[in-house]
C-alpha cells in the first residue's frame, strides 16, 4: 500500500492505538447509545505521524467500554477467534508532518461544526482547553495549518484571556488584493 490511497483494515481492538495526546472531550454513555443503536459505521483513521489514531478516539474508547461490560459486539465490529473484538481501521494517507497531523485532527472535528452559526467559543466546549494548549504548544506549525481556527484565535488560545487580538502581527489573507511580500527574500506575488 502507498501512502496515497487509504485501506480499511479489521485490526485488534487493543491494537487500535489512540492518540495519547488527543485533547477532545468523549460523551462516552451518548457515543455507545449510538453505537449500539446504529451500529459501527463510522471508522476511525490511522496516522504514522501521530503514531495513534488521528480521528475516532471516542469511538475507539467506547469500544473498549463496551467489551469491558461484556455487551455484545454492536454491527460492524469483528470478533476474533479468542473473542476479542476487531474494529475497522482506516490506514493510508498520513500527514506529512506532525504539525499536519494535529491540524487535521483538530480540523476534522471542528469542521463537521461549522456547517452552523458557532463561533469560536462554542468550538472550544469540545475540546479539553488545557490540552488543546498543550498540543498547539508542542507542534506550534499545527496552528498556522488550522483551517477551523484563524491565527487570531489559535493566539488567543495559547496566550490566555488577557490576549488582545491587537497584539498579532497583521497576516495576509487570501483574500487581501495587495501583492503579498516574503520577508525573507523580498518576492512578491498577487493573492
Amino acid at each position: 500500500m502507498d501512502n496515497n490511497t487509504l485501506e480499511l483494515r479489521y485490526v485488534p481492538l487493543s491494537q487500535a492505538q489512540r492518540w495519547d495526546a488527543n485533547p477532545k472531550l468523549h460523551d462516552l454513555d451518548a457515543l455507545i447509545e449510538s453505537i449500539t443503536t446504529h451500529g459501527f459505521g463510522d471508522p476511525p483513521k490511522y496516522d504514522a505521524q501521530l503514531d495513534g489514531l488521528v480521528y475516532g478516539n471516542g469511538r475507539t474508547e467506547a469500544l473498549e467500554r463496551m467489551q469491558a461490560e461484556g455487551l455484545e459486539p454492536p454491527r460492524g465490529i469483528g470478533v476474533l477467534d479468542s473473542g476479542e473484538w476487531a474494529v475497522p481501521v482506516i490506514f493510508g494517507v498520513d500527514a506529512e508532518s506532525r504539525s499536519a497531523a494535529v491540524a487535521f485532527a483538530i480540523d476534522h472535528n471542528n469542521l463537521g461544526l461549522l456547517g452552523g452559526n458557532l463561533g469560536f467559543n462554542d468550538l472550544l466546549a469540545i475540546w479539553d482547553e488545557a490540552g488543546l494548549q498543550a498540543v498547539l504548544q508542542d507542534t506550534p506549525e499545527a496552528g498556522e495549518l488550522l483551517a477551523s481556527f484563524d491565527s487570531e484565535e489559535v493566539a488567543s488560545l495559547l496566550q490566555g484571556p488577557d490576549f488582545e487580538p491587537e497584539d498579532l502581527e497583521e497576516q495576509p489573507r487570501l483574500d487581501q488584493k495587495e501583492p503579498i511580500v516574503c520577508p525573507e527574500c523580498g518576492h512578491s506575488w498577487e493573492p
